[in-house]
């Protein structure tokens, strides 16, 4: 055998290998009794510690769960800014020095009506307010109506808010795989597999969302004295610039468990001190991880002084147009927000969500007159430092403007084909595919027991690789799963055939396996590639259980390529190398 055909071996046993680890969390996983799996500390104690923590999941339509659909009034929160947009009008035309103005907005209309002695002032103050349009006018007063297209914009993004607030919570609850998405124009779709009570999930996602500004304690050293760290949770160190520029080095608690981390902080808080939790994106390794924060009781902010949060670009010389968030509060919030700036520059300003804090930049100087520009990314690109900025926006005005919501629909759900048809489909899927490797295996003898080894790792990998991204098996995943199995027989059959005729010709066994993979690769790599196409289409376009769909075809697909033309080939090859294919065998 030639030096490629080792190399080739040992790849295809260290896939074989990593497939095999990264199933072992799924074997744990349904090892667990059905009302246990969803706990992760139970998980937690079942899992092997040298094995990865993902584990393949069961979508609603297996393994039951909650369906709720909200309805977010978006139609409030247009009246509601209406209201806020009087009160900045207002706070502008005092600044400007326009007096006996009497600015109004009508909560149950959303307009909003200008009264002054002095109207043509009063228009040039108006006019920086783009959004808005003049509806009618009379001697000395002006009525003022929202634009078409600030109101749409307003509802989608009352809608994103809802949906940034929903997903945060959920996050927190530790749900696996939920399904949060927007449904129409003012409603969201919201399915938490494998839960069964529905007023504890209303209770959960339909209140209003909790938005504080909280200063972060960064010199108290409290969690280095904690001795003997349970398994999970690790000590690590912030730093950034603090007050007369020097390099301020913070500690915290860090875990991929949130529950465990929030278990073991508790209660652990100095005085006047307590922790809340946010989460780390880590984008190179595809995970998250949680983290501690020290926060001060005494001073701090709610979100409920804020009347507007919304990503603005800097022009200034050499910052190359980088996006930042700009944060706007009413009179009170903007004396409040002053103060509290003050007395805390070159410290950092945890933004508070649920008790989650979703950032915490530092505070370059007091920030009067309230308006305040938040800062993201270092040295980030661009799209990444746009993307925080929006993200951010969208917690900001989640606190500052939360569309309210309601239920329209809810449900628990049983699995779609319940606990005897799921059997049933289970024997029958497993007598079927007995079948077709008794069938392979009678029909072509030996290539066709090559081709059943192939078509077992093809299933491996597919479900490994599910596993590994955190992927959710649902019913329509299936037929994909079992789709991509039938391609990957199909492909054998193609090679099967393509060597018979080859030998039929008199050439040996050697040369007749060689031309038969050559001559049909492009064959099968173009039927391949064709149902990829539509793969990607149905991912990108479709929703919900169709992108179940489409993932799991997609990847079966890769590791059919991989097995039938590469795995069964090696098999082959080893055999012809050492002159035994042609004595014991026969195509």
């Amino acid at each position: 055998m030639d030096r490629a055909w080792y190399w080739k071996a040992g790849f295809i046993a260290a896939v074989t290998l990593l497939a095999l680890w990264a199933l072992v969390p799924t074997v744990a996983y349904f090892r667990l009794p059905a009302s246990e799996r969803n706990e992760t500390s139970v998980f937690e104690k079942a899992r092997p510690k040298w094995a990865p923590a993902r584990h393949l999941n069961l979508g609603l339509d297996l393994q039951g769960g909650i369906h709720l659909v909200m309805g977010v009034e978006v139609d409030r929160a247009v009246r509601e800014k209406a209201v806020r947009r009087a009160e900045e009008l207002a706070a502008e035309m005092e600044r400007k020095g326009i007096k006996g103005a009497d600015v109004r907005g009508d909560p149950d209309t959303g307009y909003v009506t200008v009264t002054a002695p002095d109207l043509a002032k009063a228009r040039e103050v108006l006019a920086e307010y783009g959004d808005m349009y003049v509806r009618k006018t009379s001697a000395d007063t002006i009525e003022l109506a929202m634009k078409d297209d600030a109101v749409k914009q307003l509802k989608d993004s009352a809608v994103d808010q809802a949906v940034k607030a929903i997903r945060n919570r959920v996050d927190k609850w530790g749900v696996s795989e939920p399904t949060i998405a927007k449904r129409g124009d003012a409603s969201i779709l919201v399915q938490l597999p494998g839960y069964s009570n529905p007023e504890k999930a209303k209770e959960l996602i339909g209140k209003t969302a909790q938005l504080e500004f909280r200063i972060v304690d960064d010199t108290d050293a409290t969690v280095t004295q904690l001795k003997d760290l349970p398994a999970g949770i690790t000590l690590d160190w912030d730093r950034y610039t603090g007050a007369g520029d020097a390099t301020v080095s913070s500690p915290f608690l860090r875990s991929k468990d949130r529950a465990l981390l929030e278990q073991y902080i508790k209660d652990k808080a100095p005085k006047d001190r307590f922790f809340a939790i946010g989460r780390i994106e880590e984008r190179a390794k595809g995970e998250a991880s949680y983290r501690s924060y020290l926060l001060d009781r005494r001073q701090g902010l709610t979100g409920e002084y804020i009347t507007d949060a919304r990503v603005a670009f800097d022009q200034s010389p050499g910052e190359g147009n980088r996006p930042y968030v700009q944060l706007t509060f009413n009179k009170t919030g903007a004396d409040l927000f002053d103060k509290l700036t003050k007395e805390n520059v070159k410290r950092r300003m945890a933004i508070v969500l649920d008790d989650t804090v979703d950032s915490a930049p530092i505070i370059q100087s007091e920030i009067p007159g309230g308006v305040c520009s938040i800062h993201l990314g270092g040295l980030k690109p661009i799209n990444e430092i746009l993307q925080e900025a929006k993200d951010l926006a969208l917690v900001l005005k989640s606190g500052a403007l939360p569309a309210p919501v309601r239920i329209l629909e809810e449900r628990s759900v049983g699995a779609s084909l319940g606990p005897e048809l799921i059997r049933r489909g289970s024997l029958a899927a497993l007598v079927g595919l007995c079948a077709v490797l008794v069938f392979m295996a009678f029909y072509y003898r030996f290539s066709g027991v090559v081709a059943d080894i192939a078509l077992v790792l093809n299933g491996l990998v597919v479900l490994a690789i599910m596993a590994a991204i955190d992927s959710t098996l649902t019913l329509p995943g299936i037929a994909g799963f079992v789709l991509t199995l039938g391609m990957a027989v199909d492909a054998n059959v193609l090679i099967n055939e393509r060597i018979r005729e080859e030998l039929k010709t008199g050439k040996a066994i050697g040369a007749a396996v060689k031309t038969g993979y050559e001559k049909v690769f492009w064959t099968i790599f173009d039927g391949h590639v064709t149902a990829l196409v539509a793969g990607f289409v149905i991912r990108a376009y479709g929703s919900g259980p169709v992108r179940g769909f489409a993932t799991t075809l997609i990847i079966g697909l890769f590791a059919s390529m991989f097995t039938s033309i590469v795995v069964t080939r090696a098999i082959v090859e080893w055999f012809v190398g050492h002159g035994r294919l042609h004595k014991a065998v026969s195509f």
